[in-house]
């Protein structure tokens, strides 16, 4: 189980890394789009939201994989995932919120929402696979 400590940082700053760089592509985006956002729907569209969305659960999928597959052990039981999982989001989703300090209350729970919702579905998707194949 020591190898939490090692793992959820690495977890943590790698999918944060991977975060930054998708927001900073929606960014790109808007600035790039040519449409006037009146409704949820159009910022979504304007912002790329669906597609920076997924990218990040696929690299979140693939970082969570090779970190499950190098730490870990069946003998571990269903804590040791279920620990990494949920202890890298929330250290994750409290880092964007304290980021977005000086946003609205909307874009801080919205963006901490958007980091969190893919990492907990990628990184059980990864630990299934690791336990699948292992």
């Amino acid at each position: 189980m020591g190898v939490l400590f090692v793992i959820i940082p690495l977890g943590v700053v790698l999918t944060l890394v991977v975060f930054l760089f998708f927001e900073a592509r929606a960014i790109k985006a808007n600035r790039a789009s040519n449409l006037t956002a009146d409704d949820l729907n159009q910022k979504f569209e304007k912002y790329d939201t669906a597609n920076n969305t997924g990218f990040f659960g696929l690299v979140s999928y693939v970082i969570t994989l090779v970190l499950a597959f190098s730490s870990y052990d069946p003998s571990y039981g269903l804590i040791h995932a279920l620990l990494y999982i949920f202890i890298t989001t929330f250290i994750g989703s409290f880092i964007i919120f304290i980021i977005k300090l000086k946003r609205s209350i909307l874009v801080k729970v919205f963006a901490a929402f958007l980091y969190g919702v893919p990492h907990m579905i990628a990184s059980a998707f990864a630990f299934l696979t690791t336990y699948l194949l292992i």
